[in-house]
């Protein structure tokens, strides 16, 4: 573990399940989502804001000061955040009623990525979507638990989870556009231990930032897939990382109290929304282009 990163309490509302943490640039402001409870937080200079939402949202993305990009079970919405109107982008798997969206985030091309599983986690039933000017396309198949997705574009590349297989993959990009080159390859195993690879950032170094459920730590993995070191988050289930603040160098993470309901809590309450203070040089979610 870092031995200088202590973990700090951004807000303390217990999440069922915090995702999808978003710092919006443009505002200055740190969203994110507890998505079985449909609620949308928004934290700015010490407030923090919620918003019932009408639909479940599980991933979130940025278009431009006035709007925030929401995935649902039916696709893709444009959200405006200062009068809570959803308006449809595309449908994604919205006849499908067995599925779900799950993890998505924008890509450094204005993309957004997309993950559908199983309603109960039945295995190789899910995929990654990619949304970009206009087209929609289903990229990966057969995953189960689709997570993690997170962008180099330095070296044109893309990283996204399964977390039932406990496995991250790796996917080559083109330099220009974003689409996939190659299969996806394998990048880090996790199986031989006992958690779950979730939400996963990329920082200015090209180095992976991802939350393990069950590991209670966001673990910092090389380019070259080494384990760099970890920040110990003092709950079991960190859910995703994110970058922000006036220089993107603060670390905010999101948590679960799902099913922690008898695991004693020690300095942070399981489902509290975390951050790390000058963690490390991170970089900024890159806007939706819509």
């Amino acid at each position: 573990m870092m031995k200088n990163m202590a973990v700090q309490v951004l807000d303390e509302t217990v999440n069922f399940v915090g995702e999808s943490p978003l710092w919006h640039p443009q505002r200055n402001t740190l969203y994110w989502l507890d998505f079985p409870n449909n609620i949308l937080f928004s934290h700015q200079d010490g407030h923090t804001k919620k918003v019932k939402l009408k639909v479940m949202v599980t991933a979130l993305g940025w278009i431009d000061h006035a709007h925030l990009l929401m995935a649902t079970s039916e696709g893709l919405f444009k959200y405006h955040i200062d009068s809570q109107v959803m308006t449809l982008i595309v449908n994604i798997e919205d006849q499908l009623t067995t599925n779900r969206s799950n993890d998505g985030r924008a890509d450094p091309w204005g993309g957004f990525w997309i993950g559908t599983m199983n309603v109960d986690a039945k295995a190789k039933c899910g995929a990654f979507y990619r949304w970009h000017n206009g087209q929609l396309r289903k990229l990966i198949s057969e995953l189960s638990i689709p997570n993690g997705m997170c962008f180099d574009k330095t070296r044109a590349v893309g990283y996204f989870a399964d977390s039932l297989e406990q496995k991250l993959y790796v996917v080559k990009l083109d330099v220009d556009t974003g689409w996939p080159t190659s299969a996806p390859t394998l990048f880090y195993d996790f199986s031989e231990l006992a958690v779950s690879p979730d939400g996963a950032v990329v920082d200015v170094h090209g180095n992976i930032w991802i939350a393990l459920w069950d590991g209670g730590e966001v673990m910092c993995i090389s380019p070259q897939g080494k384990h760099l070191h970890s920040v110990d988050t003092d709950t079991p289930r960190p859910t995703c990382p994110a970058f922000g603040g006036s220089d993107a160098t603060t670390l905010f993470v999101t948590s679960a109290a799902c099913e922690l309901d008898k695991t004693p809590v020690n300095t942070v309450q399981h489902g509290t929304t975390l951050f790390y203070p000058s963690c490390c040089s991170g970089v900024f979610e890159p806007a939706v282009t819509v």
